[in-house]
């Protein structure tokens, strides 16, 4: 009740300008805090809900622009951002990219994976399926899977339910990134119990030093993604 009765005054913040930023802007960020937690850090039991705190900066902007422009559908997300201008969402995504990384799993309490179905994800995360042109996840997010900057995001601890759900809205492209869209492609070449394995898998790995996005340029994804401004490796 008490996160209802501060959307709408979240609602108005979120929608005015930067200049909050200098009063302080974690709290005029209460929307935001309702259902990704305090520190961006995610919230227990929200199954489709991601945490936020040390992913890239460039990531989380286009994020947030896309539910502002249509290129993510939530209803929640698009009504808070949809008057936001580009210099308030840079300063949101600003914010919580400089808050220390998430280092625990998912709360979500995702059912156990069979030995086969982990060694499968396991395969998949590090070494990818070349037979179906998917790149091992560790390629591009990281062998940490910390996320890579500017615009790759960490992968672990995300919960599993939000995990699939992302990919459905790949392959019906109610999500939809700058192009080339890597994501899209990885998500049409995956199976249905591929995805589900992989989410599992990845909601069940805490980032435990805290360990934050690489570099830019720190290494190349072997596939040209439109988040960044490498190109693929020759």
């Amino acid at each position: 009740m008490l996160r209802l009765l501060a959307f709408p005054l979240a609602v108005l913040l979120l929608a005015t300008s930067p200049a909050f930023a200098d009063e302080g802007i974690a709290e005029h960020l209460a929307a935001c805090a309702a259902c990704h937690g305090a520190h961006g850090e995610g919230m227990q039991g929200a199954e489709y809900v991601p945490h936020l705190a040390g992913k890239p900066a460039g990531y989380l902007f286009e994020q947030l622009a896309g539910f502002r422009d249509g290129r993510r559908v939530n209803a929640s997300m698009t009504w808070l951002v949809q008057f936001a201008d580009d210099a308030w969402l840079h300063e949101i995504a600003a914010y919580y990219a400089a808050l220390p990384p998430r280092t625990r799993a998912a709360d979500t309490g995702a059912t156990q994976l069979t030995p086969e179905r982990r060694e499968r994800a396991e395969r998949l995360v590090h070494e990818g399926d070349p037979e179906h042109g998917v790149p091992a996840c560790s390629a591009c997010h990281g062998a940490g899977l910390a996320g890579l900057e500017p615009g790759i995001p960490a992968t672990v601890g995300l919960p599993a339910d939000y995990v699939v759900a992302q990919f459905g809205h790949w392959r019906n492209g109610s999500r939809r990134a700058r192009e080339p869209d890597c994501m899209r492609a990885v998500a049409q070449a995956l199976s249905p119990d591929d995805v589900r394995a992989v989410a599992t898998w990845l909601s069940q790995q805490p980032n435990a030093d805290g360990i934050r996005p690489a570099r830019a340029g720190a290494f190349v994804p072997p596939v040209p993604c439109g988040a960044l401004d490498t190109q693929a490796a020759p």
